[in-house]
């Protein structure tokens, strides 16, 4: 049977075997078989008990086991027989192992994959696999684990390349062999820090490592389309899953998360470009979207991951890639979905944040005892979509024009609330802000639709030249959930804003207010606006601002 052992601070996945054999299955055909397998048989049985002194024992029964053995790896001998040594080298190697004898239980699993190497040429080697992909596995660890504390640079190099050829040869005998895949990926790219606080130590093999971890995954899903069961699966699937999703995030960004990174390096990831395999498909990225995939899906995992959840935050703050950034990306995204835009964003998510910010607007009209029924000269709605907003701030408005993206969404909302807008543009709104500054606007609208920019810092310069002074500005953000706010708080205490996995950007209530002061706008409201809309079945935290454009201040003054 086989388990995965996870512990904080461990340095690779720890996948430990015991083999167990069938007595009745083996029988006694020669003169040293009864013996050799009396011995395995009782190793095995103390192998099995927690109690002190046993391990002593196991080690005992098995040396005396491998000693009743023939000298050579006879290649005469029967599957039976091959059975039982190469079990007895491997059940000798795993209790030297445990016991800290690293060096003797190399010594072992060798003899063990010598004697599998002589016998298949003799043609065994298929009945054999099993019992011998086990015995290069182990040595694979034992490699694995005399890297981890060799002090000589080359010599722990040595040890990462022998137990790669282990793995490699134990993938080769069992292709099933989910855990050869997934402790072959750590040799490869192992990143982090090990149990002693230092840089994780691997080959940084990283393309490598991923395509193993991705192996070892389609072996646990069935993802490999093979319907067979993986050699030894764990009991926590999606947990293991789940870890190995999360080391494909760090392979794609490793510097990140080395003790001591370089900042220059680090900068480097919102230009840098991966392909990565998904669903079958190579898909090119930026490294640092495609590791926000991959820590976001390990946390849909085991929503208990908090590694996943932690690189999920440092990848996602103030994100520079994703639709925010790109400009013809979100166009593409409204004009695919502007037939059903309406009936999918008020019907299925409860989208509602339209009538709250006209209540709030009118509060905000209100405490600046703005006079009664006021009409603003120019009102321009930013995203106006179908005219959900524009229904609403219609009544107060000389002239109102419908801005959006997507042309085939504005010909949904002529053709579904006809005479509502004066007129209509297409367009990225910063360059028509821009357009407005000889015939500024009066009031802003923009609900919902700046949750489609990261850095506000370009759309603010075009609002404070494109709205008049003493002009407002009225729009909804998206917020981060609570517990997202904590982690970005412990994690990035200076964030802006995050980037969420629906591809959408949550912004930080004090940097919107700074960028607004920045650029001459006063925050004459501020609201809550929780549950404005509805994400996967839970409601979406939300603000409100109304802004007020200073009046004694002129553009060029700006």
């Amino acid at each position: 049977c086989m388990y995965l052992l996870k512990m904080a601070g461990v340095p690779y996945l720890l996948l430990l075997v015991a083999l167990f054999l069938s007595v009745s299955s083996i029988a006694a055909e020669s003169e040293w078989v009864d013996a050799a397998l009396k011995l395995l048989v009782e190793g095995n049985k103390a192998m099995q008990v927690a109690e002190v002194g046993k391990l002593e024992e196991a080690i005992e029964s098995y040396r005396n086991g491998v000693e009743t053995l023939p000298t050579a790896c006879d290649k005469k001998m029967d599957k039976k027989q091959a059975q039982i040594i190469l079990s007895l080298h491997t059940q000798l190697g795993q209790a030297l192992m445990y016991a800290g004898e690293l060096q003797e239980a190399i010594d072992s699993f060798r003899s063990a994959c010598i004697c599998q190497r002589e016998w298949s040429e003799g043609g065994k080697n298929e009945a054999l696999n099993q019992v011998a992909s086990k015995a290069y596995f182990s040595l694979g660890m034992a490699y694995q684990e005399a890297a981890s504390s060799a002090t000589d640079e080359g010599k722990q190099r040595e040890q990462l390349e022998l137990s790669v050829r282990a793995y490699g040869h134990a993938t080769k005998l069992d292709p099933l062999y989910w855990s050869s895949y997934a402790n072959l990926g750590v040799i490869l790219a192992d990143v982090g820090q090990d149990r002693n606080g230092n840089k994780a130590k691997s080959l940084e093999m990283y393309e490598e490592g991923i395509l193993a971890y991705q192996r070892a995954i389609d072996i646990l899903t069935g993802a490999d389309g093979s319907n067979s069961i993986p050699t030894d699966p764990p009991e926590n699937v999606r947990e293991v899953v789940a870890e190995l999703q999360y080391r494909i995030g760090l392979c794609l960004v490793p510097s990140l998360f080395f003790p001591e990174s370089d900042k220059e390096t680090d900068d480097n990831y919102s230009e840098r470009e991966c392909t990565l395999t998904i669903d079958s498909k190579p898909i090119k990225r930026s490294c640092l979207e495609l590791a926000a995939y991959q820590f976001n899906k390990a946390a849909q995992y085991d929503a208990l991951h908090v590694g996943a959840q932690n690189a999920l935050v440092m990848v996602t703050a103030d994100a520079s890639f994703g639709m925010s950034t790109n400009v013809k990306k979100v166009e593409a995204l409204f004009e695919d979905y502007a037939s059903n835009f309406e009936s999918s964003l008020v019907d299925e998510l409860g989208y509602n944040a339209f009538h709250r910010m006209r209540r709030g607007f009118d509060r905000a009209l209100a405490q600046e005892n703005a006079a009664e029924g006021k009409k603003f000269r120019k009102v321009v709605d930013v995203g106006c979509g179908t005219g959900l907003a524009g229904v609403e701030f219609r009544n107060m408005s000389q002239t109102l024009i419908g801005v959006d993206i997507s042309p085939s969404i504005i010909e949904h909302a002529k053709t579904k609330r006809p005479g509502l807008y004066d007129s209509f543009q297409t367009g990225d709104i910063k360059l028509l802000l821009r357009d407005y500054a000889k015939h500024p606007i009066s009031l802003f609208v923009a609900a919902d639709t700046l949750i489609y920019f990261n850095d506000l810092t370009d759309l603010f310069t075009s609002m404070k030249v494109g709205i008049e002074d003493g002009g407002y500005a009225v729009f909804s953000l998206e917020n981060v959930s609570e517990e997202s706010e904590a982690r970005l708080n412990a994690i990035v205490p200076q964030w802006r804003w995050q980037l969420t996995p629906s591809g959408r950007v949550a912004h930080r209530k004090e940097y919107v207010e700074d960028i607004a002061e920045a650029n001459g706008f006063e925050t004459v409201l501020y609201d809550k606006l929780d549950n404005f809309r509805a994400e996967k079945g839970e409601g979406v935290r939300g603000h409100l601002f109304v802004l007020r454009k200073d009046s004694s201040l002129r553009n060029d003054e700006l």
